[in-house]
């Protein structure tokens, strides 16, 4: 691997987890405090819930055993924000997540803070590392938790909704907008593609990262 490569990809994976790392705290911005550790039904997770699991799943499985030096944020956050991952260790019941009234939302920002800082000096450990050996695992490791974060975040818009729609107020989660009327009616139009076998997903050189 060499390295204009290795650099490029790392880079790569550097926006692409703050942007996506991003993406959930404006997702939760429009939220009250109070809002974030409602769990109406055991289908729902509170969104302090989902922002402190997402958080855990990159201290666990990246920071912890990769970073050199590294030591966790909170001892017990791998108890309160594991999900089903049993060999990990035990966690909090489904049932029970609203129960986590403590800790406070500002601990959990403080928590997805903390490690979004350390990944950063991952990316750096990585960019600066002589043995390359791993890093195509690694930046895999990486991808497979923006993936799991990007499926969160649907789940925080399908959890938002319910919660707010179960309170009598019906308080709006975000203010539409002002779009200016437009009639003029847009022609309809088919696009065309040749039928063949395509070959798709994301391939830089001889890195290939595939999901399901």
């Amino acid at each position: 691997m060499n390295t204009t490569f290795t650099a490029l990809a790392i880079q790569q994976a550097t926006e692409q987890y703050q942007q996506i790392r991003a993406r959930t705290e404006t997702i939760c911005q429009p939220l009250e405090p109070e809002d974030t550790v409602v769990q109406p039904i055991v289908d729902v997770s509170p969104p302090k819930w989902h922002m402190a699991h997402t958080s855990w799943f990159f201290e666990t499985f990246l920071l912890q055993p990769h970073l050199s030096g590294y030591k966790p944020f909170h001892k017990q956050y791998s108890y309160l924000f594991n999900s089903y991952y049993n060999s990990v260790g035990s966690r909090v019941q489904r049932d029970q997540r609203s129960t986590l009234t403590r800790p406070p939302l500002r601990d959990v920002y403080a928590y997805r803070q903390h490690v979004d800082e350390h990944m950063q000096r991952l990316f750096k450990q990585l960019d600066e590392g002589k043995d390359k050996s791993k890093l195509a695992e690694l930046l895999s490791l990486v991808q497979l938790g923006l993936q799991h974060e990007q499926q969160h975040q649907e789940l925080l818009i399908t959890d938002i909704k319910y919660i707010l729609s179960t309170n009598p107020l019906l308080p709006v989660y975000k203010r539409p907008l002002h779009q200016p009327e437009n009639s003029k009616a847009t022609k309809a139009s088919f696009l065309e593609i040749p039928g063949g076998t395509y070959t798709v997903g994301f391939r830089v050189k001889d890195l290939v990262l595939t999901m399901n």
